[in-house]
């Protein structure tokens, strides 16, 4: 790995990194065409020559599309088109971003082609992170342009562009429109560096977008992606980086605010979404964790995804010793699971609030000049940086490989586990034994692994199983014990206990009360 991938790697675990991403550090803020330089880079007439020879495989991909027995992925044909958002049409197409050529990409999974729509009003040789995709009700495709502070409207009937400016913020970080939400004819689209919210008519016609901002209170940094509950509401955080935010509630009808301050543990809110009993549900993307909100209790409560394989890390160096998941976005199925991107795990978590229990599916591809892989095979991420959920099936992008794949979670999973309780009650100082049971569903051709984490900390609980790899040819049990610190803080927390078989993790949670 060179100076200049280890820089990259720094800088993709930063909180910033995970949000604006690339824009900054990678994408060098904008026109390039006229500055290409033969001397370090082969013409190929793609869009792999933004980038130098040697960044290539970091940037565009480093080998054919995959898939296994839950995930089918499929090759973009155009070369380092870098595709980002992903949304589902009426009929089924696959729309999504390309962020390295300014398109519009369309995948039949029917017929399983591709068609790439140029956009005549891209300049050669410019980039842009275009986090927010939407179809509006008139079939009309509304597109985010964070780099140049851009919301375009794509007519898919007869393949035109329209371009609208962005308002611009009167923050110092500039205007980043990011991610696009549709509600009905509204469209709302976060600033993400503005400290605002963009809301527009997407039936309004004419060269102004018509777009009216709502100023987040307050003075934290960023303002992240927004969900609207039954009232009408926007629901969206604001926050600094590891110094803490709100969770903000904006009532369109009144113009009021009001907020709440969020869980000290969450330091870059990113990902929101609403089930159907109004509660709010939080990706923490600079750690392992997840929150639900409940508006009536004011009460969040702290889940945790398992670790994440070392495939998606690596830790070739030895330095990591604490590898977390990043969880990112999140939608909910029709079955009631809320799914999320891990982005550094290189996973999709599908977590079922009625069962308690999460099932993750690492993604085929990995690019290993975003881990610490060193010479290991089959590690590192393929920056799955968007999804969609449609009709309980799982569409998403893979940013550095080139590729779109989609995830079948009704193909059976090769194991299934339980736990002999749901809930215990521990006091300080003292200890409970539970019982972790793996059932095989096919024959399995190599040992379960037992993983385990848990919202409160090593300093606070201990989660030690028997056996941390098992053979499971038959049903087999595995023992537990969870511990408690003498001076553990009073409260009640999230164990998670998984099994790890090749690429799915199947896990159950059992609360834990320390008295």
């Amino acid at each position: 790995m060179n100076k200049n991938t280890k820089k990259l790697l720094a800088l993709s675990f930063m909180a910033i990194f995970i949000v604006s991403t690339v824009s900054v550090a990678f994408l060098g803020g904008g026109r390039v065409a006229n500055r290409v330089s033969t001397t370090d880079r082969t013409i190929t007439g793609t869009p792999a020559d933004n980038y130098k020879d040697k960044d290539r495989p970091t940037f565009c991909q480093t080998g054919p599309a995959k898939s296994n027995k839950y995930i089918t992925e499929f090759k973009i044909p155009t070369a380092c088109t870098q595709p980002l958002a992903i949304v589902v049409d009426s009929s089924g197409s696959v729309w999504f971003t390309e962020s390295n050529t300014g398109n519009l990409g369309k995948f039949d999974p029917s017929s399983k082609s591709f068609q790439e729509f140029a956009n005549p009003q891209w300049q050669s040789g410019e980039k842009s992170m275009m986090w927010g995709l939407g179809i509006a009700q008139d079939g009309n495709i509304w597109i985010t342009d964070s780099q140049h502070s851009l919301v375009w409207k794509f007519n898919p009937i007869d393949k035109s562009y329209q371009r609208f400016v962005f308002p611009k913020s009167n923050s110092s970080g500039g205007s980043f429109p990011q991610m696009l939400l549709i509600d009905g004819k509204n469209a709302y689209i976060n600033d993400f560096t503005g400290r605002q919210i963009g809301v527009f008519s997407t039936d309004h016609i004419g060269p102004d977008i018509g777009m009216t901002t709502i100023p987040s209170p307050g003075n934290n940094n960023f303002t992240s992606s927004m969900v609207t509950d039954s009232s009408g509401k926007i629901w969206y955080t604001t926050w600094i980086y590891q110094q803490g935010g709100n969770l903000v509630s904006y009532d369109q009808k009144t113009g009021n605010f009001t907020q709440y301050t969020l869980p000290q543990d969450i330091q870059a809110p990113n990902g929101i979404t609403i089930d159907s009993s109004g509660k709010l549900w939080i990706m923490d993307t600079a750690s392992s964790y997840f929150f639900d909100f409940d508006p009536i209790s004011k009460k969040f409560t702290k889940h945790t995804t398992s670790p994440p394989p070392v495939s998606a890390y690596g830790n070739a160096s030895g330095l990591i010793k604490t590898p977390i998941s990043r969880p990112y976005w999140d939608h909910f199925d029709d079955n009631g699971r809320l799914w999320f991107n891990e982005q550094v795990a290189n996973s999709l978590g599908a977590y079922d609030p009625s069962a308690q229990s999460l099932v993750e599916y690492v993604i085929p591809s990995k690019n290993p000049n975003w881990s610490d892989c060193g010479t290991i095979p089959d590690c590192g991420v393929a920056q799955l940086l968007d999804f969609t959920v449609n009709h309980n099936k799982v569409w998403f992008t893979e940013w550095v490989e080139n590729n779109i794949g989609v995830l079948d979670p009704s193909v059976a999973l090769p194991i299934n586990v339980t736990t002999s309780d749901a809930s215990i009650i521990i006091h300080h100082g003292q200890n409970a034994t539970v019982s972790f049971n793996i059932n095989p569903q096919e024959q399995l051709s190599s040992p379960v692994s037992i993983i385990t984490a848990n919202t409160a900390g090593p300093q606070t609980i201990s989660v030690k199983p028997q056996q941390t790899s098992i053979t499971v040819d038959t049903p087999q049990t595995v023992k537990v014990r969870i511990s408690a610190d003498n001076f553990a803080t009073p409260g009640t927390y999230n164990v998670l206990i998984g099994a790890r078989y090749q690429d799915i993790t199947v896990s159950k949670y059992i609360s834990v009360t320390l008295e």
